[in-house]
């Protein structure tokens, strides 16, 4: 069998070393977890667990998983490693957003994407670029005035919030209250949360649904030039149902952020670790896109995703039953030597990295466009000469997790 690209794919095999090296790994976030991705890929690459769990970690396995008609979307990995309780109350949660796209299958998820697909293409993201500029050059303005401060805090997250905001029509007043919330509530999105984040997260989420609940029905009866809008008042053949609508709301106002604030901050952590990168894109501008794709190969701000088998199929060497979980390590694919040379080295001039960090197949990021551009945008103006230096002056701080990995603080100063 091969990859959609032609790749012959892996054999799998248990290992009970390799099993519990990924469990470990799963389980037990670490800071930098690309030595662990590297033993488990040159120890087992298709791993298939005691329980049936088959664990991907080179791209082109990871690929063919993420393309495979007869794998989709469930809550794969709700309640794991969590005890009884926690665990229920996990996949009850993430039932709540189970009439989001990002947890459907064809023909709900199509017709979901349909519905507000066209407010993320190339050309509608583009039409964006002057304001997201302003805010990029305000923000910075602020870590400027202050000879520094927390990149996260002042950049990395309220940027995408308004961006996202701004195209749903969250009012502005709210955008900041519920932000938190959502930060609590991807805690259900984590293989390894503990049982007192799950509660939280669970709690953020009811808010968040009345919350939109509230918003929708505004919308509703007072209808403006936005996404909530026009999903409110679609003609009644094409308008999604109140939970979906709320779903929807809910994982674009997420999402929309969420990954962006992580890709921001891992970006910029990177590129103080690396000044010969920092260097070499001051130098080159125009090195600045395709150098968005290596940073997003380099460090994901997506680690993990999963998928269900379906309908009983043969994969990678082995028969799969429908109900069987498959486990995609996408930060390990993305560092597959078979990818690129050198694939744990920064190298800002790499001129088309591939990587999953915005998974593949039907379920590839609905928001990759505005993410790139998003990032594009703020490296443009931080390493333009209006900055000539920005130093780190303490260590930044990771959150916590594997499925989502970005940093919580990431201390800062420009200099002119």
């Amino acid at each position: 069998m091969t990859s959609p690209n032609g790749t012959a794919l892996g054999t799998a095999t248990s290992d009970p070393a390799a099993e519990q090296l990924f469990f470990e790994i799963f389980l037990t976030p670490r800071d930098d977890p690309y030595p662990a991705y590297r033993r488990l890929r040159e120890t087992a690459p298709v791993l298939l667990t005691g329980d049936g769990t088959l664990v991907l970690t080179r791209f082109a396995e990871c690929d063919a998983a993420l393309r495979h008609r007869s794998f989709g979307k469930g809550n794969e990995l709700a309640g794991f490693g969590l005890p009884g309780g926690a665990g229920e109350q996990q996949r009850q949660a993430q039932g709540r957003l189970g009439h989001s796209m990002l947890f459907a299958n064809p023909p709900e998820h199509t017709r979901l994407r349909r519905s507000v697909g066209s407010v993320f293409t190339t050309r509608h993201i583009q039409d964006l670029r002057a304001s997201i500029e302003d805010r990029t050059r305000k923000h910075l303005g602020q870590l400027a005035r202050r000879s520094g401060g927390d990149f996260v805090d002042t950049l990395a997250l309220p940027l995408p919030v308004n961006v996202i905001a701004d195209l749903l029509g969250v009012p502005e007043a709210d955008r900041m209250v519920f932000t938190p919330k959502v930060r609590q509530m991807v805690a259900l999105l984590e293989p390894a949360a503990d049982p007192e984040a799950i509660t939280a997260a669970a709690a953020a989420e009811a808010d968040l649904v009345a919350y939109f609940t509230d918003l929708l029905a505004a919308k509703r009866a007072d209808p403006h030039e936005d996404l909530l809008s026009r999903m409110a008042t679609a003609p009644e053949q094409a308008r999604l149902s109140q939970q979906e609508m709320i779903s929807t709301s809910l994982l674009l106002f997420g999402a929309g952020f969420e990954t962006t604030t992580n890709l921001l901050s891992n970006t910029l952590h990177a590129l103080l670790d690396h000044p010969d990168q920092q260097a070499a894109l001051r130098a080159d501008p125009a090195l600045i896109p395709t150098a968005v794709e290596e940073f997003l190969r380099y460090d994901s701000p997506v680690q993990v995703d999963a998928r269900t088998v379906l309908h009983d199929t043969d994969f990678a060497g082995t028969h799969l039953k429908a109900g069987q979980v498959i486990v995609m390590l996408l930060g390990a694919a993305n560092h597959d030597p078979d990818l690129v040379e050198q694939p744990d080295t920064l190298d800002v001039t790499r001129p088309e990295p591939a990587h999953l960090s915005f998974a593949s197949g039907i379920h590839f990021c609905l928001g990759a466009h505005l993410a790139r551009l998003e990032t594009q945008i703020v490296l443009e103006h931080l390493l333009s000469p209006a900055y000539a230096a920005i130093t780190r002056p303490t260590q930044p701080q990771r959150r916590p997790g594997i499925a989502l990995r970005g940093l919580a603080h990431l201390p800062l100063t420009l200099h002119p």
